[in-house]
Order: structure tokens, then sequence, then C-alpha cells
């Protein structure tokens, strides 16, 4: 008796509850938004069942009749008549499960430990120090904001470390991934908060700021410090570099844009231009750079390296340099004639430049179903081109080996390049730290939060673009602050994936004491009388880094003692205890660095003490603790 009254309103209620989805189709709220089929409960309680085949009429208002409604909704699942469905279990996402890491030294607190994704196609890390916790214990949190492009390598490596992400408002994170840190976030970070990016690494980032660092260094140390070819900012530097254009006309120039990257605004060209074109590029903000004129060549293609080196603080300086980087080679036959100038896939090695022509191939890296290693050993280049254009280093070791060079020979220059880049930034970096926590200059890296942050609550991932010459000798091109982690080819994926795991082991995330005193000495079998969740007294009572906050001259007149020792050994004798806690820790980064290797400090380190200017006392003391064996 209720049917005939609703027909006329049916077509309204269909056009009533469409509309909105239809208006919402357009901008954002496209990708956001998704509709969920809704049930449609009938007089018996049984969900209806949509009709397999699909109603392409759309009923006008005479013809509609009930068994014509339910055909236009999607399909649901079936219900059975006797179901109870406020009974049933909902649907729960899979509890993640936090991995420890405890240390080598008793009494240490443990970290947090990241491995592999399936995924990637890695090979796992030893797992026998691991000790995972319970599903059901205390979570972790990570904050990803979106003032950095999101990665799938960054992310998904988080969730399967157990970490939950949440609003970086929140000050739950243990974690912040973001762009530079403000000011105000630097001062609100508590002792056992990291975050991915130094304050004023743009100093190493921008090619114009770089050079300047690098160019003062070379004014004061000569030849130590010709890493990267000759270059000219301007507009300031145009008539240096005019007067350079005219005693050598033969030379190539490149230039470049101040902050771009992927290639973008970047073109090479020759001396011979006439005035008017080189006042109009000299009214123009960028670098000019002197174009490298014999580089090494792979088949006769054009390359550079992409080098991850990774910084877990600048005092002391500790740097970590990845096994594994990537070889990007151009798609077109080099040649150094002036009329290929404009070739960009010649002349340029970019990942984003060269993936356009139709000349690329992509490297499958193992995607057939071996691991990646194997599918290394296994490829066969061509008699005089190569399978792919972008290798790993391991291909570019075998390809050296074969060719009668020495890959340990120029990686070791490499080290020497990147360790004595950053030696050149640090000091505007710890100007820019000193300056957000509002400390006076002298206090340097010693200066602490007025929560707690101190000199290793950042941390930093570099992406270093390297080009080899003809003999071996490495120029540094520039540094990215944020490389890319995308994950465009199985390659990729493999490397970017191995590197963010590794490296987020190695910086130590510490998870709050109600966490870890239920695990003693590796035992994966907890205490019965420990609490189930943590507190936030449980995480603020976390130690800063030992040292922090010690007045710099008190430090100063301890490292000076420390120095004098000429024997390392005998240096060890005036360690205090301040000094053996930096050595445990550096200790326990080294047990779990995966496939980060130190680069500094190390036994030889002594040689880079010239450019620092004073050696700070966290530097003497790992120094004179390598040189001691």
């Amino acid at each position: 008796a209720a049917a005939p009254p609703l027909l006329p309103r049916l077509p309204m209620l269909r056009r009533r509850r469409m509309g909105p989805h239809l208006r919402r189709r357009s901008g954002i709220f496209l990708k956001l938004h998704k509709r969920r089929p809704r049930p449609v409960t009938r007089g018996n309680g049984q969900a209806g069942i949509g009709n397999s085949q699909k109603n392409t009429s759309r009923p006008s208002a005479a013809s509609v009749d009930l068994e014509a409604f339910p055909k236009s909704l999607p399909p649901v699942p079936e219900v059975a008549a006797d179901a109870n469905p406020a009974g049933e279990a909902k649907l729960e996402k899979p509890k993640r499960q936090v991995t420890l890491l405890p240390s080598v030294f008793e009494g240490r607190p443990p970290v947090l430990f990241f491995h592999y994704t399936e995924a990637c196609l890695a090979p796992q890390r030893p797992m026998d120090r691991a000790v995972p916790t319970d599903v059901d214990g205390i979570r972790l949190f990570y904050s990803h904001t979106d003032a950095i492009h999101e990665y799938n390598a960054v992310v998904n490596i988080l969730r399967q470390g157990g970490l939950y992400r949440v609003r970086a408002d929140s000050q739950r994170w243990l974690l912040l991934w973001s762009s530079h840190p403000s000011p105000e976030e630097l001062r609100d970070m508590k002792p056992h908060q990291k975050t991915n990016h130094y304050r004023g690494s743009w100093h190493l980032g921008r090619k114009d700021y770089i050079w300047k660092n690098l160019s003062r260094m070379q004014r004061r140390f000569g030849r130590a410090y010709h890493i990267t070819p000759q270059a000219y900012v301007f507009p300031k530097g145009a008539p240096c570099w005019e007067a350079a254009r005219s005693r050598q006309p033969s030379t190539l120039w490149i230039w470049k844009p101040c902050s771009q990257s992927c290639g973008r605004g970047i073109r090479v060209f020759s001396s011979d231009m006439t005035d008017e074109e080189a006042q109009e590029l000299g009214r123009r903000r960028g670098v000019v750079q002197r174009y490298v004129p014999n580089p090494m060549l792979i088949y006769g293609y054009k390359f550079d390296l992409r080098i991850y080196v990774v910084v877990l603080s600048y005092d002391p300086l500790k740097v970590y340099i990845f096994e594994e980087g990537l070889v990007r080679l151009a798609t077109e036959r080099y040649s150094d004639s002036p009329d290929t100038l404009g070739e960009r896939t010649m002349h340029l090695t970019n990942y984003s430049v060269n993936k356009a022509s139709p000349a690329f191939v992509q490297n499958r890296d193992g995607a057939d179903g071996t691991d990646g290693a194997a599918a290394v050993a296994d490829s066969r280049e061509k008699e005089d081109e190569p399978r792919h254009f972008k290798w790993s280093f391991c291909e570019l070791r075998q390809y050296m080996d074969k060719q009668g060079m020495d890959f340990n020979e120029m990686f070791d220059r490499i080290k020497d390049l990147a360790i004595k880049t950053l030696i050149a930034v640090e000091t505007p970096i710890q100007a820019e730290w000193t300056k957000a926590l509002e400390a006076s200059e002298d206090e340097g890296w010693c200066a602490v939060g007025a929560s707690g942050a101190h000199r290793s609550s950042c941390f930093e991932m570099y992406g270093f673009d390297v080009l080899v010459d003809t003999d071996l000798k490495p120029w540094l091109l520039e540094v990215n602050i944020c490389p890319s982690l995308s994950s465009g080819s199985p390659l990729d994926k493999r490397i970017k994936t191995k590197l963010v795991a590794d490296t987020l082991t190695l910086v130590g995330l510490r998870p709050p004491r109600a966490m870890w005193r239920r695990y003693k000495c590796g035992s994966k079998r907890p205490s019965p009388d420990t609490a189930s969740s943590a507190s936030a007294d449980d995480r603020e009572s976390e130690a800063p880094l030992p040292g922090s906050g010690t007045p710099a001259a008190v430090l100063a007149a301890r490292a000076a003692k420390i120095a004098r020792a000429e024997d390392p050994v005998e240096a060890l004798a005036h360690f205090d205890e301040l000094a053996w806690e930096l050595v445990q820790e550096a200790q326990d980064e080294d047990m779990r660095c995966g496939g980060l290797e130190r680069i500094h400090p190390s036994a030889n380190c002594a040689k880079y003490v010239q450019f620092m200017g004073e050696e700070s006392y966290a530097n003497v003391v790992l120094r004179k603790w390598h040189e001691a064996g």
C-alpha cells in the first residue's frame, strides 16, 4: 500500500543522492573522496542485492518501479537473514610491531630497528640481535608534513617499523620528516625527538652558497680544495667571468639556476658569444661554471654518480657513505663539438632529462624474479652499448675492472671530496643552529634548546652529484639536500629502500623507557612487572647527548689536554666519563650502520684537522680513539 506514493519520488531521491557526489568530482576532492556502497535494507531486514546486469537506461518518473531501483546501485556483500550485523566483528587493520636493537654495551638503551620491505627484493639485514616487541604494547609515532614530497620508500619503512603517523603539532612523534625546521620547532623539540634536516643546510644545497663556501676554502688552502670546477655567481661575478672568458676562448661553460633541480634551466654554451648576449646573461641570477672538458665515458656515453651521504652530527663530524648509489648515463653519445651543445640528452646526465628520450632503457634489477645482486652479476653488455642507462655501483665496478681502472681509488677520492665539502659548510650551519636556539655564538654546537634539543637532534641525508674525468678525479657538481627517493624502477626501489632503512636504524630513534625495560639484554620475554603504556614523563626523561650544555670553554680545555698527547694510547688515559660516553655511542652506531660506511672520523682523519680551524672536544676524542685502533 505504501509503494504507489513512493514511485514519483524515487528519481528525485536518486538525483539528490548522486548530485553532491558528482559535484565533488573536481579538484583535490576527486583524489580524497571515495564513494562507499551502502546496503539498502528491505522490510525483512535483508540487504538488497544488486543485479549483475548493467542498467544502461535511466528510468523516468513514470516508468520507475521498485525492482528497477536496486539495479542502479553497486553490488554489496550478501548478508544471511539470520545474521546479526551488530554482533559481527569489524575488520581491523593489522597492528604494527616495533623491533628493538639492543646496545652492545650493558645498560645503554636500545634503538628502533628498521628492516627492508619484501617488495624491494634486497637480502634482509641480519636479525640476530633484533628484539620484536608486543604488537599490543606501546604505540610509537612519526610525523610527515606536506612541506616535503612524500615517498613510498620513507612511509613504507616507517610503517613496517611499527610507527603510526600523527600531526606535527601533536608533539607525540619520535621522528619529524619534513623540510628545514623552523626556530620555533627546534626550540620545542624534546631530547628524544629527531628531524631529518639541519637548519641552514641550504648553505650546502644552493649552488651559489656552496660555491661561496668552497671558494673561501680554496683561497685558504689552495689545491687541496680544488674539488669543484671554477664558478662565478651572477650577477656580481659577471665581470670576473668576462675576464676569464677572454683569457680562455676555447672553454665551454654551463649555466645553472641557483636553486633549481632536475636539470631545469641548465644549458651548455661556449665562450664565443656577442657582447649583447654576455651582458644579458650577466644580469641574470645564477651560477656559470667551467664545463669539465674530459669526462670519463661508458661505451662513449657521459655519466655522473649520485652518492648518498648521511651526516649524523656536525660536532663531532660523523659522516657515513652508502655502499650503493646510482650511475646515471646520458642517452646520446658524447661529443665535445660546439655544434652539439644544444643536445641536452648528450651533455646532461639528469635522469629527469634522459628518461623522456626514446633511447632510454630502464634498469629492471632482478624484477624477473631473481634478486638484485644476481641480476647485476649476470648482466652482459653488448660490445659497444649499455643494456640500460641507469646502473648500480656494482655494475660500474665490473665495467671499470674490465677496462683496467681502479674503482676503489676513485671511490676513496669521492670520500675525501665529501668530507672536505661538509667541513666547508659546518661554520655557517652552526651559526644557523645557535641563532635558531637564541644562543650566543660562543656556545656553538653546545647550545641546547629550551625543551632539550641538542646537536644530534638533527640528521641529514644528502645526494652528492659527482662527475669523474679520465684521470679518475671526481668533481663535485652539486649537493641535493632533499635527494629524490622515488622508486621509479626496481633498481631505485632496492637502493633507496635500503638507504632509508639503514639511515633510520643508524640515526638511533630511542623508544620510551617503559618499552625497552620490558626486554633485558636482548631477551624476547617481557618482564611481568612492567607497565604496558608509556607516560609523557618516560619520553621526556631521555637524557640529551653527552656534553650538550657543557660550557664551551671547559670542553676546549679538555680537548687541548687530549690533543697534546703524542701517542694515541696515551691520549686515552686522559679520557673522562664524557669521552667514554662519546666512544660508546660511536661504537653502537658502527654496529648498526648496515650498508652505510663510516668515513669520518677514522684512523687517518688527522689530515682534515687543518681545515677545521679549532678542533672541538668531541672531534678530538673520536679521532684519538680511532687512531689508537
